[in-house]
């Protein structure tokens, strides 16, 4: 299967996951008030947030088996690059 099916693919499992624990969150939110609905927020945020993480993962285990390591490289620097971001991006 060629590599833009599969992250395209996971782009849009990921789209669908996040839109429907956001949906269910804010449905739940307005309908009920339930004490529930702000972790299905946060849930879905957090899907639609990783998705793109997750791309770039795929991408470099795809490249990793197909043996082409200037773009494992590629992928790896990124990913490395996003760490240092989420860790220099906490504040306390």
């Amino acid at each position: 299967m060629p590599i833009e099916l599969i992250l395209a693919r996971l782009l849009r499992i990921g789209s669908i996951i996040a839109a429907i624990l956001l949906t269910i969150g804010i449905a739940a939110m307005l309908l009920t008030g339930a004490a529930y609905a702000p972790r299905f927020i946060t849930a879905g945020l957090v899907v639609l947030l990783a998705t793109p993480i997750m791309r770039v993962l795929v991408a470099g285990l795809v490249f990793f088996r197909e043996r082409d390591w200037l773009f494992t490289l590629f992928c790896l620097v990124v990913l490395c690059s996003l760490a240092a971001g989420v860790l220099l991006g906490q504040v306390e």
